[in-house]
């Protein structure tokens, strides 16, 4: 009898916490809502919000509530606020990145771009390490995903384009696409991350990069035969000939890119 009174007892005890715990995260989030009502509008107010944010995200975590979820809550409500929220929750914990970019788009998936960019800017993030996540929780966005890293991080545009496509099981060639439309003078880097990445498509991005600088097409050539481990280079000068490129000239750039002259020694001879 003692025993079951007991039981009884410490359930209610459980349960009167939980309700207790429930009253503050209800209580904390109806002053983030008062309060970014107030000062969302007001840049000089963003010290003040970004502690308020803090502030909810630490009790939420008090009360055992993933990280992810608490970004997601936030930005569910105020996703304007997404410049705000993202540092403060990688600030916070930031070997809880995965969790914290994956709330913030699982939150709105529009938002793909703007929590790359928050991510990026926080410096607390690789941008390639951003760049997955976020493909991998929207695919959909995948090539606006590349194109907003690299904007932000010009320098690791082969990285960003080679872990984007690696992750992305569709528009691979959309991507290389893209890209390099935006920025053309980065071509190289794009076709080479995207080689790494999918070595067997390579003949592919060729004729992708080809289409959208053509008056590159020696560089472009010669980068492919340069990245090239997995097919015959004469596979990759076929593709350019079939683009348009001259058969002497595509040769030469094969050879420029590290290509063996014996690969083409008999190529005038098919050609006829």
């Amino acid at each position: 009898m003692n025993s079951s009174i007991l039981s009884r007892s410490n359930i209610a005890s459980a349960n009167t916490k939980k309700r207790i715990m429930m009253r503050i995260l209800v209580f904390i989030w109806l002053f983030i809502v008062i309060s970014f009502s107030s000062y969302a509008s007001d840049p000089s107010k963003d010290a003040k919000s970004k502690r308020i944010i803090a502030g909810f995200i630490k009790q939420q975590a008090k009360a055992n509530v993933n990280i992810g979820r608490s970004v997601s809550t936030i930005l569910g409500r105020y996703p304007e606020q997404v410049d705000l929220v993202i540092p403060v929750a990688l600030e916070l914990y930031p070997d809880k990145y995965e969790q914290i970019v994956r709330g913030a788009i699982n939150a709105e998936p529009a938002l793909a771009c703007d929590v790359v960019v928050a991510a990026i800017d926080s410096k607390l993030v690789d941008s390639q390490e951003i760049v997955r996540i976020a493909v991998e929780s929207d695919p959909a966005y995948a090539s606006e995903i590349v194109e907003t890293a690299a904007s932000h991080d010009i320098a690791e545009i082969q990285n960003i384009v080679r872990v984007a496509i690696s992750t992305s099981d569709f528009h691979q060639d959309a991507i290389v696409e893209s890209t390099i439309s935006s920025f053309p003078e980065q071509f190289a880097e794009i076709l080479s991350g995207a080689i790494q990445a999918l070595p067997d498509q390579i003949t592919t991005f060729v004729s992708t990069a080809l289409g959208i600088v053509p008056e590159q097409s020696e560089e472009v050539v010669a980068t492919a035969v340069s990245q090239n481990k997995h097919i015959d280079n004469r596979k990759i000068v076929d593709t350019a000939i079939a683009n348009g490129m001259n058969q002497a000239t595509a040769i030469d750039a094969a050879l420029a890119g590290g290509a063996k002259p014996d690969e083409f020694a008999n190529i005038t001879e098919e050609a006829k």
